[in-house]
């Protein structure tokens, strides 16, 4: 449930399994999507899911690295030319999502878009899943197992849902047309007083830029967001450089961006990959690795529960926290390196 990176991952290493696949995806992959960065690591489970070669013929930007200006007011280059895995990438999403459904097609995936899973109920012979396809009736489908890709969004899977949420982190985004002659091709992050900057320079000369703050600072502000972007957007001098002073910003949206765990990771018919089991901070820049990771993780675990293995979905969770453990350090690390607004609440809530 779920065409996302982990969606599409799991389904297409299922596949190559053997196993019969089918998968639910709510859009058309028509509609913009954020998470536009790609680290060079994500090579690696690229190559591993047969894609590799297919996503480095299409039309995404390469990224040389990293800019930041944190902890201090200088900016500090992080090149990837020192990374044995070669340069980054910024993503148009919607192709990048796209081609991995098509490579799971290619895999032999059943991959029903416009296809929103509603319910699903277990019993002794697997799990019953309701789903409704956009302009059609309603359809059901019979699995022995689910996977619960759907991203931040509620799960349709049965029994309780709880996450352990640890901030309230949101995103104010939207894209702009750079001014002329702004190629600078690395993604830029920038500390304010009240949250931080995101901005990356996408396909198609558009910028993808972003205003990270607690969602309770935005409050007061919900009826002009487009002035209260332009406000804060003057305080981060380098952003500026990069964008300008734009008069309007297309898209401009707000989109949840908390960190989370779910306390259940899997069940005796299912298991979460992605964003439906645990989320990272932007700050990462790790979000469509982890995906893509953790669906390859899920499929191998899937595999051996089915061929008898009680253990393999337990062992796949515990990687899950493990690494989940292994962000929260590293999330507190560099968040700890910004100490320039201690009066600040935001920077408060993470110190």
């Amino acid at each position: 449930m779920g065409g996302g990176p982990a969606g599409c991952a799991t389904a297409i290493a299922l596949a190559r399994r053997g196993l019969a696949v089918t998968v639910l995806e709510r859009s058309c992959y028509d509609t913009r999507r954020i998470g536009e960065t790609l680290p060079p690591e994500c090579r690696v489970p690229l190559a591993a899911l047969d894609s590799l070669q297919r996503f480095e013929t299409d039309t995404h930007l390469p990224s040389s690295g990293i800019a930041s200006v944190w902890g201090e007011e200088g900016l500090y280059q992080n090149d990837f030319i020192f990374n044995p895995y070669g340069h980054g990438w910024h993503l148009d999403r919607c192709r990048f999502d796209a081609m991995l459904a098509r490579r799971a097609a290619d895999a032999g995936v059943h991959v029903l878009l416009a296809s929103t899973a509603r319910h699903c109920r277990a019993d002794a012979n697997g799990v019953e899943i309701e789903a409704q396809r956009a302009g059609d009736r309603p359809i059901t489908l019979r699995s022995r197992f689910v996977v619960d890709a759907t991203g931040r969004g509620a799960s349709p899977l049965p029994g309780r849902q709880r996450r352990i949420v640890y901030d309230k982190l949101v995103g104010l985004v939207g894209f702009v047309i750079p001014p002329c002659g702004q190629r600078n091709a690395r993604t830029l992050l920038e500390a304010v007083c009240e949250g931080w900057w995101y901005s990356a320079l996408l396909p198609g000369n558009r910028r993808a830029v972003a205003y990270m703050t607690d969602g309770d600072q935005l409050k007061r502000h919900c009826h002009d967001l487009l002035r209260f972007f332009v406000a804060r957007l003057n305080e981060a001098p380098h952003t500026c450089g990069q964008v300008g002073i734009p008069s309007d910003v297309e898209s401009l949206h707000l989109l949840a961006a908390s960190t989370y765990r779910h306390t259940s990771i899997h069940g005796e018919r299912w298991l979460r990959v992605g964003d439906s089991a645990c989320a990272y901070d932007p700050l990462s820049s790790s979000g469509v690795l982890k995906a893509l990771q953790s669906g390859l993780d899920a499929a191998a675990a899937i595999e051996s529960s089915l061929g008898g293995d009680a253990g393999a979905l337990a062992h796949y969770a515990a990687r899950v926290e493990q690494r989940f453990s292994a962000y929260l350090g590293m999330r507190a690390y560099y968040y700890g390196r910004e100490m320039r607004w201690p009066a600040s609440l935001f920077w408060q809530r993470r110190h």
